[in-house]
């Protein structure tokens, strides 16, 4: 084979690998995709500190309920999520992502009582 049909073949190998593994990467790395944060807002209805639920009534629904955990920031209320028993009744907007069917709230804010 002659020189110059060598070169093209090796160069025709070449690019093709290059663009090979180019199309091979992932644009977005290994890090997993943050699922979009929605808000909810209406009347603290209960709280079960023992299951760490939060439910409310929205305009909307007639009972959300969410699910917290130890991070859920709680800002409004005195003693964090424990503080919240005592609410009921007031008004809260909630963060929240959805995790598969459940509701998983991220921050929790109360405002206080209506009198």
């Amino acid at each position: 084979m002659p020189l110059a049909k060598r070169a093209l073949v090796l160069a025709a190998v070449l690019l093709i690998t290059g663009a090979m593994s180019t199309f091979a990467q992932d644009p977005g790395g290994a890090r997993p995709q943050q699922p979009a944060a929605t808000v909810a807002s209406g009347e603290l209805v209960k709280i079960d500190t023992s299951a760490k639920t939060i439910v409310i009534k929205t305009e909307a629904d007639p009972q959300m309920q969410f699910s917290y955990t130890d991070t859920t920031k709680v800002t409004g209320a005195d003693k964090g999520v424990a503080g919240l028993a005592t609410m009921t009744g007031s008004s809260v907007t909630i963060h929240y992502t959805k995790k598969g069917q459940d509701n998983v709230a991220t921050e929790i804010e109360v405002q206080a009582k209506k009198s």
